[in-house]
């Protein structure tokens, strides 16, 4: 009698530590957020997305082009599942460049058509890229806007001398710093 007793209070005991330690996982709020913040910071990631596939080639191409005359940016492509995921990334600053269509881009901007309920997103032409545009949001730093410009203009993506009519986007500083043959920005 004394000996079941005994096993059932190791076996209470034993199985509420267990319950313990599967609270204590649940609780402590183990989530990816806190490393993707981390992620986002130590790479700059292109965003693109499904339902447009000639951005995801361009964004591909784009990091190429960046690992070989930029490697630290640390770049690596951010697929979303459509152009709408992707303002929403950009208008909660959890994404800073994409390559866009002219369409969705302009719409982004002025927070139009299938972009409504994201506001308007403040974006900035980096580089016309074939059909497609790579813009980056208003706040990217200049520098780098800069430092993206000077490693892809030049190559077969963006060939040197490209003009660029009027694409819907403004500028982005940094970038028509450099097309304008003006200094790197000072560090950030």
């Amino acid at each position: 009698m004394i000996a079941s007793r005994t096993r059932r209070k190791a076996l209470g005991l034993g199985l509420r530590a267990a319950a313990g330690a599967a609270a204590a996982v649940l609780l402590a709020g183990h989530t990816p957020y806190g490393q993707w913040v981390v992620y986002r910071k130590k790479h700059l990631l292109i965003g693109c997305h499904r339902a447009d596939p000639t951005t995801y080639d361009l964004a591909k191409r784009v990091v190429g082009l960046l690992d070989e005359h930029l490697p630290a940016a640390k770049s690596r492509v951010a697929r979303a599942p459509n152009a709408g995921r992707l303002a929403s990334l950009l208008a909660t600053a959890q994404m800073d460049v994409a390559t866009l269509g002219p369409d969705d881009a302009t719409a982004m901007l002025a927070g139009s058509n299938g972009f409504a309920a994201y506001g308007p997103v403040a974006l900035r032409l980096l580089l016309p890229l074939e059909e497609r545009l790579l813009v980056a949001r208003a706040e990217f730093p200049e520098r780098h806007a800069w430092l993206v410009a000077s490693a892809l203009v030049g190559t077969e993506l963006v060939p040197a001398g490209q003009g660029a009519d009027d694409l819907g986007v403004p500028w982005h500083p940094g970038a028509r710093a450099f097309l304008e043959g003006r200094d790197e920005p000072g560090k950030d």
